[in-house]
């Protein structure tokens, strides 16, 4: 067996390291580098002195003395001077008007930004502004406004009653022809919510952002109670509903909100908002009072 020289030894060696001395990174992707060197560097800000030969010079601030023009010039960080005929003053003025339009819409870019991520987290259908700095509450309900105040309407169970004297007389006439009556009252003779304008406004946030049918009345205090409304019923079944309605506007200041405004001043008295389900009145109502505008406020 012969033995290899120390020689041969460190050429074998040398000639295993060579390719991990010399080789490139194998990932190294020349399509990237040639993108990188292609992109552009941004020109400093500043404004265009235009010159006849087509060409600018990028200035902070330029003045015109005599025959001269006499300019910052942002890439040399220097005063210099030119003469006047050299510069095209159109084109020069037009860059200049073209630069403020591109300035203007930035600045309202940046401002639509900044109030998009403002109002990201607020639904605009929900904060809604009624007056100014005064926002309606978020929750639904019924809401009354009197002034810069906002007041949460609860709604009141209202029952129906059968006429007892009615009914005694149908009895002791014998004649069914008369009409049964019943009532619909509302306990206790005043509402827990007193208002002193004469000219209230409401709003209604339906759990269901469905438009409600509603009307208003002006109910009449019978001793401990409120009437609401009285109900002839004929033997044939037919109903017949009176009450003492109170016209009103209804408006759509945002989607899933009503407003509600009264068409006259209303008078001292109770009044109620019931809701229509068919061509009868739900039980539950929301129900106010209006009090004379010197009345001492008991909310």
């Amino acid at each position: 067996m012969t033995r290899a020289t120390p020689i041969a030894i460190a050429l074998a060696a040398l000639l295993a390291v060579a390719p991990e001395i010399w080789s490139f990174p194998q990932d190294a992707d020349p399509k990237a580098t040639q993108e990188q060197e292609a992109i552009r560097v941004p020109l400093p800000k500043g404004k265009k002195l235009v010159l006849a030969d087509g060409t600018f010079q990028l200035v902070r601030e330029y003045s015109v003395q005599g025959d001269r023009v006499r300019y910052w010039s942002v890439e040399r960080s220097a005063w210099e001077e030119i003469p006047t005929k050299l510069v095209d003053w159109d084109a020069t003025h037009k860059a200049e008007t073209e630069q403020s339009r591109q300035d203007a819409d930035l600045k309202a870019k940046i401002h639509a930004t900044r109030m998009a991520d403002l109002a990201k987290e607020i639904n605009v259908d929900r904060s809604l502004e009624i007056k100014p700095d005064l926002f309606l509450p978020d929750g639904v309900g019924f809401y009354s406004l009197e002034g810069k105040l906002i007041y949460e309407m609860k709604q009141t169970l209202a029952v129906s009653k059968l006429s007892k004297g009615r009914e005694a007389e149908r009895i002791l006439s014998g004649v069914p022809l008369i009409p049964r009556k019943m009532t619909l009252e509302i306990p206790d003779a005043h509402a827990a919510l007193r208002l002193i304008t004469a000219e209230p406004e409401f709003f209604m946030r339906p759990a269901d952002e469905r438009e409600p049918r509603f009307r208003l009345l002006r109910v009449q205090v019978k001793g401990s109670h409120r009437l609401v409304e009285n109900i002839s019923i004929r033997l044939t079944g037919e109903q017949a509903h009176h009450a003492d309605d109170i016209d009103f506007q209804t408006w759509t200041p945002a989607r899933g909100v009503f407003r509600y405004t009264v068409n006259q001043r209303l008078e001292p008295g109770e009044y109620a908002f019931v809701e229509m389900t068919g061509e009868e009145i739900n039980s539950y109502v929301w129900d106010f009072g209006i009090d004379p505008p010197n009345t001492k406020s008991q909310k």
